[in-house]
């Protein structure tokens, strides 16, 4: 499991594969979904896990990969892993949170999430982190 993303210099640009994002924080939505377009990917951001597990549910095969943030009210980023993993088996998840704790590495691992990450902070880091895990999935 990584803990944060990894790369220097300009991060790789994506071909237009759409990623679903879920952050309880507006904002966080907005502003991730953005940078993910700058870099050349499909985002479709999602504040409510219901939103985002029903729009996964209508058509799981579209997305190549889901980020989730950890803690959300009323819904934990494992939960929502769980579901879209449920819909999805073997669906790569990835799971954000300000604070990564062994435990949650553990139990994400058990569920069959991907990575349980460090939140990136800059554009870089981000484009890193999605480039080298869509790297991954792609060469199997």
């Amino acid at each position: 499991m990584n803990n944060e993303a990894s790369g220097t210099g300009e991060p790789p640009r994506g071909h237009g594969e759409r990623i679903l994002y879920l952050d309880d924080e507006e904002s966080l939505v907005f502003l991730v979904t953005r940078m993910l377009k700058h870099l050349g990917y499909k985002p479709l951001g999602f504040t409510k896990p219901a939103d985002a597990l029903a729009a996964f549910r209508d058509d799981p095969k579209k997305f190549s990969l889901v980020l989730s943030d950890l803690s959300m009210p009323g819904s934990s980023g494992m939960d929502f892993a769980r579901d879209v993993l449920s819909a999805s088996p073997g669906m790569p998840v990835v799971i954000c949170s300000g604070c990564v704790d062994p435990a949650d590495v553990k139990r994400a691992t058990l569920i069959g999430v991907r990575s349980v990450i460090q939140k990136p902070s800059t554009v870089e880091e981000l484009g890193h982190l999605v480039g080298n895990l869509l790297k991954e999935i792609k060469a199997g």
